[in-house]
């Protein structure tokens, strides 16, 4: 009796006496890999369910700057955990933001960034949620 060569399952021939043995084990052969991928599938679900929870927006905009009691918000469409800012200047400063505090307070659509002394500058922003 041969076997296939990837899952060495059992090729009965017409030379074979009949037996139920050989189909029998490839039976459990085949039930033993699908058991695998079911493993494998739960293991990917749980992977894409934990994936799509996840929000993640990156963004620009133009800080207001000064002193100045106006603040935009910036809407990402959730509330953020993390804002990481990043000046985009030579310097690049960054700053980091979370619901503790830092270079912006959170909203429940999005952030308001905190005006640094240093005039209206681009930011890049990452924001997590």
């Amino acid at each position: 009796m041969q076997q296939t060569e990837m899952y060495q399952l059992n090729l009965i021939e017409t030379s074979d006496t009949f037996s139920p043995a050989p189909l029998n084990e490839n039976m459990e052969k085949v039930e033993a890999k699908f058991a695998a991928l079911d493993g494998a599938d739960a293991a990917l679900g749980r992977r894409i369910t934990t994936l799509e929870g996840l929000k993640v927006v990156a963004g620009s905009y133009t800080g207001i700057g000064g002193q100045s009691t106006v603040r935009s918000t910036i809407q990402v469409g959730f509330r953020p955990r993390a804002v990481i800012l990043q000046q985009a200047t030579a310097s690049g400063d960054c700053y980091i933001a979370t619901a503790a505090g830092g270079g912006a307070t959170m909203t429940d659509t999005g952030f308001i960034p905190i005006p640094h002394m240093d005039g209206p500058l681009l930011y890049n922003y990452i924001a997590i949620g």
